[in-house]
This record gives structure tokens, C-alpha cells and sequence, in this order.
């Protein structure tokens, strides 16, 4: 063999070895690429972007009352959707506004559902409607909306969404004030005219006109059986939360009587905390917050 066609035969060899190296780089370094950790992604203003879409954007919720659109609570929404161009079936009813809204108002009813019952259809549906408004959010996520004529009043709804974070994570939280349905004016209007026992019984006469709006109610209770039944059992839980009895104002269909002993058992309650608690009509006036729901959104990396 010539020296030439030797060294012709070396480099071919040396060739082939180099790109072998070379793809061993490669290969290794891609794996490399590949076993790296991805950066978490930032999700600090992932509570804002909840909070915003649940206080922007709207959503309908079609939910039977008890008995009505079919016996299956999982298929009560889906009953109670009306076909286009179709009346909407009897026994169901319709709720409209902002997720958050929604939410409030679900706050408000839980005061008085039956909690030995689960979540009545009404709340379903509204929790669904806001874990498909969040379903875009890139992080973990959970909705708590809460109602209360002030901290620790006597009465008060609460609306979870979504389980709570583990413990010793970084957790981000924004907060929305949403208005209830109205009613009375804000107690402590009259300004120094107020007593702490006149802050009370505003107080109680705005939950309790929240709980039991009067034409609604009256509505509810003659339209016989089974909303009367359902507005009867929400009058006895709270009558027997505040340790009253309602005289018969139920069988007489009196909403305005119910409404009545309701309020004075409950103002006596809120007058007495919010003297233990403040002591003068202003503070007593500003520590009361019927006429808005809290919900509160918490965010962190799933």
C-alpha cells in the first residue's frame, strides 16, 4: 500500500471519528437541555386576573327550586335550560349578573339552606359557573365568598369554591366588596341622631330584608307546595338560630309578622355585640357591612 493511499485511508478514519465525537456532544448536551428544570411560571398577578374576570364578566345560571326541572340534581341545570325559542320549564328559575354577583348572592342564601342537604342547586350552579370563568387561570386556585352583618355577627353565609392551598406555600389573594340586593339605608345614616341600639336594629332589619325579601317571600310562601315548603323550613332554621318561635305567621302566610319577630330577636343580638364591641353609634355604624359580600380569590403554584 502507497504512503499516499495510507493517509488517504487516516483521514477518512479520522473523519468518521470526529463526527462520532461531535454527536456525543450533541446528544449529550441535549439531554442536558431536555433534564433541565423549566422555570415555574410567575403567577403573582394570577388572584388579580381571578378577581377581575369573576367581577366582569357575566354568567346565567338555570337551576330548578326543589321538585322542579327533574329529580337528579346533576341534571337539574341541564332540565332547567331552556331550548331556544321555549318558556323555561315550570319549578325553575333563572339568575343573571357578574360570577361575583352571582356569588354573593349564594352567600346570602347559604344563611338559611339546610346544610344537612349539600349545596342547594342554585349555589351547583353558580359554582360551576365560576370554575368555568377560572379555568383559564395558570395557577391553583379557590373563591371564598362571605356575608355577615359584621365580623362574627350571629348570622352569615359562607361560599367555598375550590380547595384551600397546602400549607407553607406562597399564596397570592386579591379581594372584591360586591353589593347585596337591596334594602334598607346603611345603618348609621342619621348620624349623631344614632344609637348603638338604632344601628342594631337597622342592621337587623337590612338582613333580615336580604334573607327574606317581603314580595318574593309572600310569592313563596302561597305558591303551594314545594316552595312554600322550602321558604317555611328557611324561616324555622332562622328563627331557630336566634332562639324564636314565629307565632304562626308562617301558617298564616304573614310575611311582614315573620319578618317582625325575626328583627327584634336579631337587632337585641347585634345591639349587644356591637356595644360590647364599639361602645358609640359611629364605630358601631362602621364596624356593619350588610349591603356588601366579600369574595375573596387565593392563588398559588400548582
Amino acid at each position: 500500500m502507497s504512503p499516499a493511499a495510507g493517509n488517504g485511508d487516516g483521514r477518512a478514519v479520522s473523519t468518521v471519528l470526529d463526527v462520532a465525537v461531535c454527536l456525543l456532544f450533541v446528544t449529550a448536551a441535549v439531554g442536558v437541555l431536555a433534564t433541565a428544570d423549566r422555570p415555574a411560571p410567575d403567577d403573582s398577578n394570577s388572584a388579580d386576573r381571578a378577581a377581575s374576570l369573576l367581577g366582569t364578566t357575566t354568567a346565567t345560571v338555570h337551576y330548578a327550586t326543589a321538585g322542579g326541572g327533574g329529580t337528579a340534581p346533576e341534571r337539574a341545570t341541564v332540565a332547567c335550560r331552556p331550548a331556544t325559542g321555549e318558556t323555561r320549564p315550570d319549578g325553575c328559575r333563572t339568575a343573571h349578573g357578574t360570577v361575583a354577583d352571582l356569588l354573593a348572592r349564594a352567600a346570602v342564601a347559604d344563611v338559611a339552606d339546610n346544610e344537612s342537604t349539600g349545596p342547594s342547586r342554585f349555589e351547583q350552579g353558580v359554582r360551576n359557573a365560576t370554575r368555568q370563568r377560572l379555568a383559564g387561570i395558570q395557577a391553583s386556585w379557590q373563591v371564598v365568598v362571605t356575608w355577615r352583618g359584621y365580623p362574627d355577627a350571629p348570622l352569615g353565609g359562607r361560599v367555598a369554591v375550590g380547595g384551600g392551598p397546602p400549607p407553607g406555600i406562597d399564596v397570592h389573594t386579591a379581594t372584591l366588596r360586591v353589593p347585596v340586593a337591596d334594602g334598607p339605608a346603611r345603618a348609621g345614616t342619621d348620624g349623631d341622631a344614632m344609637t348603638v341600639d338604632a344601628v342594631g336594629r337597622r342592621a337587623a332589619s337590612a338582613t333580615v330584608t336580604r334573607l327574606f325579601p317581603p314580595e318574593p317571600t309572600r310569592l313563596a310562601l302561597v305558591a303551594g307546595s314545594p316552595a312554600d315548603r322550602r321558604t317555611a323550613g328557611r324561616y324555622r332554621r332562622t328563627a331557630a338560630t336566634l332562639g324564636v318561635g314565629l307565632d304562626g305567621a308562617l301558617a298564616d302566610g304573614s310575611v311582614r309578622r315573620a319578618n317582625d319577630i325575626l328583627v327584634g330577636a336579631l337587632a337585641a343580638r347585634y345591639a349587644r355585640d356591637l356595644d360590647a364591641r364599639t361602645g358609640t353609634a359611629s364605630d358601631a355604624a362602621a364596624l356593619v357591612s350588610v349591603e356588601t359580600a366579600t369574595v375573596t380569590v387565593r392563588t398559588w403554584s400548582a
